[in-house]
């Protein structure tokens, strides 16, 4: 984890600069949507490729954004039809299919640019620590071009469908919600000023505020509300019922968070249940030696994320979106849940100490003993 801190250090700079930027110092409401797409983005391109997606002007970043976003639909776990009705799929005028090839061509471009761009940094000898040079530089690994891709599409769509998504709801919800706004800034004060805007991000999580906050967002808005799915491999006997080895399962990641016999109140947003309940089963990102592997560096990307920007602005809601779970989804049938796009102020708690703070800012040294 230690290694990727410089990275979270950068990426969640440049977060609050584009909010400080385009919001022009909070006098305008601004859709976060494309900052919070333009963080997760370029923290997958690091990771993945040694590689940066530094702005939203860049053509690459309209391009990857709108895909990935027509390709979650596909992924849809109710809405595609010809998933469960197989006949449907020899229909030859299929828009869907057609739309799914378009999507695919249009992928597998910036993919080999990608991919390219390292191979070339490789040769030379240029390129950055990433997980993709890590697994073409493991003999032993002898991984296929297909088993590359599907590493690459892992930490490309999955930063941007679930990290994008909650942030999405998150401010939405803040905006509208002074008091936790207020709880967390007195919670921040005990480690941090207002003159100290972007909190240190060797910070491994101990504004016990902020840590609650973090998880109740991942439980009240479970961005995936049926996980993907899974095929067992036995038979399994439930309530007398035997299931037959090769049932295709789907964990209700949002049942089991709001699950009445685990919580008391489960329909309400209140983050100091994680005080009185630590050791709550979170569901989010799945369980067992299947779940998200990438959910100790999301947590503390995301920790790090709130308190740099609960510290540096405060939100005020511009419009009157909906930040209920259920009834503000704007697409049931999609993978991820996602409120309808609004407009939030960003306003700075100390324009100046902000503007200094990234003026002056140093990435993260680390340091290993």
């Amino acid at each position: 984890m230690q290694t990727y801190i410089p990275h979270l250090d950068l990426e969640s700079k440049d977060f609050v600069n584009e909010l400080l930027t385009y919001g022009k110092e909070g006098t305008i409401a601004i859709d976060p949507m494309p900052c919070f797409q333009r963080l997760s983005l370029s923290l997958a391109l690091t990771l993945n490729w040694g590689t940066r997606m530094g702005s939203q002007d860049d053509v690459l970043f309209k391009e990857i954004t709108s895909v990935e976003e027509e390709v979650s639909r596909f992924r849809s776990t109710t809405g595609n039809l010809q998933d469960y009705i197989p006949i449907l799929r020899l229909n030859p005028f299929s828009f869907g299919s057609k739309r799914a090839r378009e999507m695919r061509n249009r992928r597998d471009v910036y993919l080999k640019a990608l991919n390219k761009g390292l191979e070339d940094r490789m040769e030379k000898g240029t390129h950055k620590p990433c997980i993709q040079a890590n697994v073409i530089l493991d003999k032993e690994a002898q991984l296929n071009d297909a088993e590359l891709t599907s590493i690459s599409l892992t930490m490309l769509s999955g930063g941007l469908d679930t990290i994008t998504t909650l942030l999405q709801w998150s401010a939405a919800l803040l905006a509208q919600r002074p008091d936790i706004q207020k709880k967390a800034w007195a919670e921040i004060a005990e480690f941090y000023t207002v003159d100290e805007p972007l909190c240190n991000a060797q910070d491994d999580q101990k504004c016990r505020y902020v840590v609650a906050l973090v998880r109740e967002c991942l439980r009240y808005f479970t961005v995936l509300r049926l996980a993907l799915p899974r095929v067992s491999i036995r038979d399994v006997t439930y309530q007398g019922v035997v299931i037959p080895a090769g049932t295709v399962y789907f964990l209700n990641a949002w049942a089991c968070n709001m699950d009445s016999d685990v919580w008391s109140d489960p329909d309400v947003f209140r983050p100091e249940r994680w005080y009185e309940q630590p050791d709550a089963p979170m569901f989010t990102y799945g369980m067992g030696y299947r779940m998200c592997a990438g959910s100790l560096l999301a947590n503390r990307e995301l920790y790090l994320v709130f308190i740099r920007m609960l510290n540096s602005f405060e939100l005020k809601q511009a419009d009157n979106v909906d930040p209920h779970p259920v009834s503000g989804n704007s697409d049931p049938t999609s993978l991820v849940a996602m409120p309808q796009r609004y407009k939030v102020y960003f306003v700075p708690r100390s324009p100046k100490a902000l503007k200094d703070a990234i003026a002056n800012f140093q990435v993260t040294d680390i340091r290993m003993d």
